[in-house]
Order: C-alpha cells, then structure tokens, then sequence
C-alpha cells in the first residue's frame, strides 16, 4: 500500500487541546481514522509533497536486517499470542519503530490489515523485505488459525540460517583480514622503504642484493603508475560486478568456482545445502505442494548451481521421476544429502527426511566450521610468515651489506 505525507490539525478527545502534526498514509480516510484510534478528532488533513520526503522513500538496500526480520516476528508472535488483534499488533510495532523506513513499511504492513487485507496479503507488497517462504508459511498459518506458531516456526528457520550465515561469514572474513594487513604492509615496504636504499647505494657505488632489486622494481612500478593501477582495478572489479548482476553465464561461473574452491568450497556447500533442507521441511510440513516448495526454495538460493538443480528437480517430478536423482553424483551435492533424500521420496516421507537432514546440517555446522577453521589457518599463516621473511630479507640484506662497505 502506497503512502503519502500528510499534515494534519485536530483536537486531542481528552483535554480538547489543538494539536498539529504530520503522518503519512494511503489516504485521509485512513489518516482520519487513525487519529482517532490515537484519541484524536481531526479537524484537518492535507496531504503534501516534499523534496525531503521522497529522497527519504528511496532506498538502495534492504530495508529489514536479517536481525530486524527475526526481531520483528518474535514482537508480532508475542502479541498474537498475548490475544492482541492483528491489526492492533500491526500498529504497536509499527508506532515503537525508531527507524523511519521500517516505521514506514510496518505502517504500510499496519494500514493494509486495518483496511481488511490479510497480513501475508500485506507483506506481499513487500517482496524485497520479507522472503516468498515467510509469506507461504503465514498463509498457511492464517488458514489453519495457528499464527503465533507458524510465526515462532518462523523465527526458528530464520535463526538457524542466520546462525549458520553469520558463522560462514566470520570464518571468511579471517583470510581476508589476515591477507589485507599482510598486503598492505608488503605495499608499505615496497613503496616507502625500500627506494631509500637505491640512493644511498647510488652515493656509495655498491650494489643492492637482488631480492631487494625485485621489490625495489614492483614498489617504483606501483608508484609511478598508481593513478593507472587504481582505475585499472575499479573499472575490472565494476566491470565484474556489471557482468555478474546481468550475465547469467558469468553468475553461473562464478557460483561453480565458489562451490570447487578448496576449504570454501565445503562452506558454500555447507550454506547451500542446509538452506535447501530446511525451507524444503518447513514447506511441506506445513502442507505446501511439492511444486510450489521447489518454487520457493529456488528463490531462497543465491547460489546458481543449486538454484539449476532445484530447476531439474521440477523436471523430474513433472517427467514422473524422483527429484533426488537431480542431486546424484553431482558435485555440488553430498552423499548423505541425496541418500536421505532419496528415502524420503521412495517412503513418502520427504518432509520428515528433510527436516531430519536440516538439523544433522544444523548440528555438524558448527563442527564443519571449527574444522574449515583448523585447516585454514596454517596455509594462511605459512603464507603471512613466508612474505613476512622475505620482506624482512629485503630490507635487512640492504642494512648488512651498507654496514660492511662503511666499515
């Protein structure tokens, strides 16, 4: 539901004083009816435009924060199960936010169900914050009347893969910190070190050590054309950026390097994986056909190697055959994924299966990531040490054979 900005005089019912203000709406009858509700008679209401107000509706990014979403579903579900209706639940919310476009969404969320709209008719109009699987399981809470349950379910999902996610993160933001500091320094020396021994070597007449001459060469390289090398890197790493967001080949080539990549390839598999497991559960145990679980799974995934295999797995149920043969022997699949699975299928029991699948991913997780830890952070510090050493060669060899010349 649209809104626009509104300003408004009315009386306050309690002391009669006259008050002004401004709100925003989808229109003045709802305007005028919420004033009421606030224990307000209006006594004018003129909707307005603003420059200021139309920049601050533009949004680049998600509105809601993986934390926010789960934040905002634990308020709505103990609301709901305290006995407060839906559309005062709604307003609540809406009327503590701090944030002004989240207050604007849960007041668009608010105006909707108070206007008759059901609330996942309401977050529908809302696709970039609130995920396809949430609204298909509060659908499915509305017609069974379990709301506040569906909605705690709701919040277990989302808390698990925000778990797993934010696990996945920190483990791969170590090699990144790591590498980055360790770049940078070796930059350091290239570039503000190592050139001041060329001209003390130049007065002398002696001959700087090789390895020192290499680094020496990189660092003038860098500093004479660091103006170049910079655009050069912002227009290779926008072009990839274009390329990725428009290319499908391109999106596909580099989901199939991220998932046969060593050590991160088991994270994104890890990821992948028990992301699919868990919306395929919670779908079906929630009554959802098979199809439209597939539907839903396939827009969860960010991934394109697995969004194709779930696009496969819709072929085979459409041509008679067993979904699971999608995931057999493929690279991007595990054993025990396609095993429990496959049992699943051939017992009529796919749901169960999957949720038991969702929580062995969910258990051995963390056991995963220790490990992924474990094994990455000696190549990392191998790596760091090696460059440290040679660095340090590179700068000392200089000092040592400028010590012996003097004397």
């Amino acid at each position: 539901m649209k809104l626009y900005d509104y300003k408004y005089k009315a009386k306050r019912m309690r002391d009669g004083k006259i008050v002004k203000g401004s709100t925003e709406g989808p229109s003045k009858a709802i305007v005028d009816q919420f004033l009421f509700e606030n224990g307000l008679r209006a006594l004018e209401i003129e909707r307005y435009t603003s420059l200021i107000g139309r920049l601050n509706r533009i949004t680049l990014n998600k509105v809601f924060s993986e934390k926010e979403l789960i934040f905002y579903l634990k308020q709505l579900a103990s609301l709901l199960r305290s006995g407060v209706k839906i559309n005062e639940a709604s307003e609540i919310l809406a009327a503590q936010q701090s944030n002004k476009n989240i207050r604007r969404i849960l007041f668009s969320i608010y105006y909707s169900v108070n206007s008759g709209q059901s609330l996942s008719d309401a977050l529908k109009e809302h696709p970039r914050e609130f995920p396809k699987i949430l609204v298909s399981m509060i659908e499915v809470g509305e017609h069974t009347g379990d709301l506040d349950e569906v909605l705690n379910e709701a919040v277990d999902y989302f808390e698990k893969q925000y778990r797993l996610k934010s696990s996945i993160r920190s483990t791969l933001m170590l090699p990144v910190i790591y590498l980055t500091v360790a770049i940078g320094v070796a930059i350091f020396l290239m570039v503000g070190v190592m050139p001041q021994f060329e001209g003390m070597y130049e007065t002398l007449g002696g001959d700087l050590p090789g390895v020192t001459i290499f680094f020496m060469n990189i660092g003038n390289f860098m500093r004479d054309n660091a103006l170049f090398l910079i655009g050069g890197l912002t227009l290779l790493i926008a072009g990839i950026v274009v390329l990725k967001k428009r290319s499908y080949r391109v999106q596909y080539f580099f989901s199939t390097v991220a998932i046969k990549m060593p050590i991160f390839g088991e994270l994104i598999k890890l990821n992948n994986l028990s992301r699919m497991a868990s919306t395929i559960a919670e779908m079906l145990n929630k009554h959802v056909p098979l199809h439209e679980t597939l539907t839903t799974t396939h827009e969860v995934l960010d991934n394109r190697v697995y969004q194709e295999l779930i696009r496969t797995s819709r072929k085979n149920i459409i041509g008679g055959e067993y979904m699971s043969r999608a995931f057999e022997n493929h690279y991007a699949s595990e054993v025990v994924f396609y095993r429990m699975m496959s049992v699943g299928e051939r017992s009529g029991e796919l749901g169960r299966m999957m949720q038991n699948l969702a929580d062995f991913y969910d258990e051995d997780s963390d056991i995963k990531v220790e490990r992924l830890k474990s094994a990455l952070e000696p190549i990392l510090l191998i790596f760091i040490y090696a460059l440290i050493i040679i660095m340090i060669l590179a700068v000392m060899l200089p000092s040592l054979a400028l010590s012996d010349q003097l004397q």
